[in-house]
């Protein structure tokens, strides 16, 4: 049951920010951490200076996470909050806000460079630590993807992150996630029979996510991509019959 707490940003919310600088779509992952009458201040979990390229009452669109569903409106640049001008700021108390539901996605295998930051205190590691990785999974609703560590050197489930994948001439996409399973995933990148290596190559793990916070825009880029995959796929033996 939606009531109107629901429709209603509260301090902690996990925020995605869209705003058009200079003709290029950009976006930040923040936290709402102070809610008034007529404005919401947010910060970023890393600096990012792009931020102060952002102008008073430039429009922008803000995707708040919400269990099962995200919540978007609209809503503009206020000011920057501090001196560096790159990591708090407010925004305007946002207009028509609505919930939109999650959706079941198609998925597919596919190898991409992923790169994460860690959001959220975690057993194996604090907010700021990064790694990287190749997918090796992918759809518009997560991602699996592969990290050269063993399962006590990486992150955990129930672990926020930030994501960035890149897909290639598709663009970049930037989500919020959360970590759902953690495996060891040795054996399975060198096969069964070639377990012994894994000593000079050191030790793999399997991170498989949900996205929490995602753009329409970057959905699309994901969905395109996928198809894109699965085109060539199709086309690739007609070719060389």
């Amino acid at each position: 049951m939606i009531t109107d707490l629901d429709l209603k940003p509260a301090v902690h919310d996990r925020v995605l920010v869209e705003a058009e600088l200079d003709g290029q779509s950009i976006s930040f992952r923040a936290v709402a951490v102070n809610v008034m009458p007529t404005a919401i201040w947010l910060g970023l979990v890393l600096p990012q200076p792009q931020l102060a390229q952002l102008k008073r009452d430039q429009p922008i669109q803000l995707t708040f996470r919400r269990d099962g569903t995200g919540m978007i409106a609209a809503s503009s640049f206020v000011g920057h909050l501090g001196s560096t001008h790159s990591r708090l700021f407010a925004v305007s108390w946002p207009d028509d806000l609505r919930l939109i539901q999650r959706r079941a996605h198609l998925r597919l295998d596919a190898q991409c460079p992923v790169e994460y930051t860690v959001v959220s205190q975690s057993a194996t590691g604090s907010p700021g630590q990064t790694g990287d990785g190749t997918c090796c999974n992918l759809c518009a609703g997560g991602v699996q993807f592969v990290v050269r560590a063993g399962l006590d050197a990486t992150v955990a489930v129930g672990d926020e992150l930030d994501l960035r994948v890149a897909l290639g001439r598709d663009g970049v996409v930037l989500a919020e996630a959360v970590v759902v399973r953690v495996e060891d995933a040795t054996t399975m990148i060198l096969g069964p029979d070639e377990s012994v290596r894994a000593g000079a190559t050191g030790p793999r793990s399997l991170i498989a996510v949900r996205f929490e916070s995602i753009s329409d825009a970057d959905q699309d880029k994901i969905v395109r991509y996928i198809f894109s995959i699965q085109r060539q796929s199709r086309e690739g033996p007609s070719r060389t019959a």
